[in-house]
């Protein structure tokens, strides 16, 4: 498809019947083939944000290892130092038997005396000695997983890089596709654009309007209409006591601020996002912290129901591959693909609905 698409070229316009649908099958292919290319960035775009949040998860347990180690090598040149001070005490002056004892005391109740306080000062040698032990024992157990957390972060540096040549391929092959599209079917194609355009801005507005319309935020009512109803992982009831949800209309009213905003892959910043970066930026905003990253957002919070949903609650699509904030209604707002922007879209508008978290 792509190589048939690379070679169009200037076409004569026509306004006969037979040449306006050929021309029309040709747009067709065209848009079917970029959305193709958007689906395979967005994918590829997550599974970036997937080795970047490996590699700082990794980057964390390094740090909080590398401090736990210095503390445990303080820790064991302490205890070294402990002993040795009591083999040099006990060198100088050896513990007296227990003939000696009974001389010095001078009768046998001072004598158990003097012995409870030697076996205490052996107890005490023998804690030196297993605090030693085990200071060995977590410094050498903090330096393998060093080594092992050094090695995954290697692999996830190079799986980062792997996943950034991906996209960025991608991206130049969708650039290919439409340099080679013909004057007339670059026109068709902004106008199809424009379209969506409208009606994104149409859905925004009314999504405003029953925003500013709810004095409250309101559990949105289950349709049968729903690709949330219709998902069976969707409809399952939640396995402990879901939060509450106070406050994370919030983040989705803070969404809506950057409608149309241009998606960026890996962007989480006012000046693009990806899906995950929206949703990640905009309860960074409320003091919430929220990976960016689909797949850590899902493991994180807890499973709410399509019947359940409130705005602020984030909702995902695709297997995980994207997800947006719901925000009533039954509409939700994201950042869909490569050469979109930051829009209002339906619940009902798409059928690959996994389910939803509440931060």
């Amino acid at each position: 498809m792509l190589g048939a698409l690379l070679a169009f070229g200037a076409s004569v316009a026509t306004t006969e019947p037979a040449a306006i649908e050929a021309k029309r099958a040709e747009l067709s292919a065209i848009q079917a083939d970029l959305h193709a290319i958007n689906t395979q960035v967005e994918i590829a775009a997550e599974a970036y944000n997937g080795a970047r949040y490996e590699l700082s998860q990794v980057t964390g347990r390094i740090e909080e290892n590398a401090a736990a180690t210095k503390r445990t090598e303080r820790d064991l040149t302490a205890s070294r130092e402990v002993l040795a001070d009591r083999l040099r005490g006990l060198y100088a002056t050896p513990d007296p038997s227990l003939a000696e004892v009974l001389i010095a005391s001078g009768s046998i109740t001072a004598a158990a005396d003097q012995m409870e306080l030697l076996d205490r000062v052996g107890a005490q040698d023998a804690n030196v000695v297993n605090g030693l032990r085990s200071h060995k024992a977590k410094l050498a157990e903090l330096r393998a997983q060093l080594i092992e957390d050094r090695r995954t972060a290697a692999e996830a540096v190079s799986a980062k890089s792997r996943e950034k040549e991906k996209v960025e391929a991608l991206l130049d092959q969708r650039q290919a596709v439409l340099d080679n599209v013909s004057g007339e079917l670059r026109s068709m194609l902004r106008a199809e654009e424009a379209r969506k355009e409208r009606e994104a801005a149409a859905a925004a507005a009314l999504a405003r309007q029953r925003q500013a319309a709810a004095a409250a935020p309101t559990t949105a009512p289950a349709t049968s209409s729903s690709p949330a109803a219709a998902s069976p992982s969707a409809s399952a009831a939640p396995s402990a006591p879901l939060p509450s949800g106070s406050g994370n209309a919030a983040a989705a009213s803070i969404a809506m601020q950057y409608l149309g905003v241009p998606y960026v892959w890996g962007g989480a910043s006012p000046s693009g996002f990806d899906c995950s970066g929206l949703a990640s930026y905009a309860y960074a905003q409320i003091g919430k912290s929220v990976p960016h990253y689909t797949v850590a957002i899902w493991n994180a919070f807890p499973k709410v129901s399509s019947d359940q949903l409130q705005p602020g609650d984030l909702v995902f699509w695709r297997g995980l591959g994207h997800m947006g904030i719901y925000i009533g209604g039954g509409q939700y707002v994201h950042a869909p693909q490569t050469g979109d922007v930051v829009k209002v879209t339906s619940m009902s508008a798409r059928s690959d609905y996994v389910g939803a978290v509440r931060p």
